[in-house]
């Protein structure tokens, strides 16, 4: 009788522990819980970038009628402060089982009042100032037609190459080719005075900095541990304006994270994020740097439940599986923004004739060195 009574103290005992122990599990996709279990999944970060594009419309005023300037496109160009805010969510890939003692509904980032599924953290501003002193695009670039631009840089390349110039038939082809650039040139008088209309559309995309995305007008690949996102999103522009200016973010590729148990392990199963520094560039130039803390570039670890209930000094980010909850992916919005470009469009004037008139003063100074040099030969 003693024995009997000593065992089931004995049982009574160990039962009362382990009720107050947690013990998680890697979640298998169909499984059934019990009302002694809770489904909830690590966090990540995710990347909202948002992109301001100046649409430039080509325009003329001409013997007093405004018109469009038909012999040049439309330029999509980045002109205004870019903002990469890093956003927290439920990483759905890993989903995880508490059984024994459960969590609180405080222990969850997306459960009671103050719930949320998406929790907006640390925002980065780049400023115009960053982006256009690396980034400079002549006004006059944005009315030239191609024949123009085509010819200007023939131009360049001429004068850089004056000494290859060696005989009197070569210096007389030269200055017929400068002659035909000056008949394309549109001289500038108070009859015809080409503008740039600006316009302006709010591009919002939303990644996964550590994910590869291979859809049509998202891409990214991986190269010496490296992942690089490409920003392009040519397609919101079609047939409103060619696109000149592609992002690109660069950020260090994660290394491989051991894998979570499959069977219970005592404790909470969390993630604690690590700081990865980032890159982004605009063609291919640099135009800022910073850092982040990622929650899946970072490590899995474990927590007791009671140096979780306890907090003690320890950010653990768990958000709770719901019904209603949908897959974080890529996701993007376009807005387009309340501008008045009639401001901008007699400094545009004043700018494309300044250099205007800078390119017929370099082409004049070619004109009397390809003379001189014909008259040497």
């Amino acid at each position: 009788m003693k024995n009997t009574l000593l065992y089931f103290v004995l049982m009574l005992s160990l039962l009362s522990s382990c009720s107050k122990k947690s013990y998680t599990a890697l979640y298998k996709e169909g499984s059934t819980l019990t009302p002694n279990e809770t489904k909830y999944h690590l966090s990540k970060n995710l990347l909202k970038l948002e992109v301001i594009y100046t649409l430039n419309e080509p325009r003329v005023l001409k013997n007093g009628i405004d018109q469009a300037l038909t012999s040049s496109s439309t330029k999509v160009t980045i002109e205004d402060p870019i903002k990469i805010t890093k956003l927290l969510v439920a990483d759905q890939s890993q989903t995880f089982v508490v059984t024994g003692k459960q969590l609180s509904e405080t222990s969850f980032v997306n459960t009671g009042i103050n719930g949320k599924n998406s929790i907006q953290e640390q925002t980065i501003s780049i400023p115009s100032s960053e982006i256009m002193a690396r980034n400079t695009l002549p006004a006059a670039s944005l009315t030239d037609s191609s024949i123009e631009a085509e010819a200007y840089s023939a131009i360049l390349e001429m004068n850089d190459k004056l000494n290859k110039v060696t005989t009197k038939d070569q210096a007389e082809l030269a200055l017929n080719l400068i002659s035909f650039y000056k008949s394309q040139f549109k001289m500038l008088n108070e009859d015809f005075k080409p503008y740039v209309k600006k316009s302006k559309i709010k591009y919002t995309v939303i990644i996964d900095p550590t994910a590869l995305y291979s859809e049509e007008n998202r891409w990214s690949n991986i190269k010496d541990d490296k992942i690089y996102h490409t920003i392009y999103p040519k397609h919101i522009f079609e047939n409103k304006g060619v696109l000149k200016d592609i992002l690109t973010l660069e950020i260090p590729k994660p290394e491989a994270l051991s894998t979570p148990p499959l069977e219970n392990k005592e404790g909470i199963i969390y993630r604690s994020p690590s700081t990865v520094n980032f890159t982004l560039s605009l063609k291919d130039v640099f135009i800022a740097s910073d850092s982040l803390a990622l929650a899946q570039s970072g490590t899995v670890k474990t927590i007791s439940i009671k140096d979780l209930e306890n907090a003690e000094g320890v950010a653990v980010l768990l958000f709770k599986s719901k019904k209603s909850e949908s897959t974080q992916g890529f996701q993007e919005k376009i807005e387009p923004l309340d501008f008045d470009y009639n401001e901008t469009i007699e400094n545009s004037q004043e700018v494309i004739k300044s250099e205007y008139e800078e390119k017929l003063k370099n082409i004049d100074l070619l004109i009397d060195k390809l003379q001189e040099r014909q008259a040497e030969l």
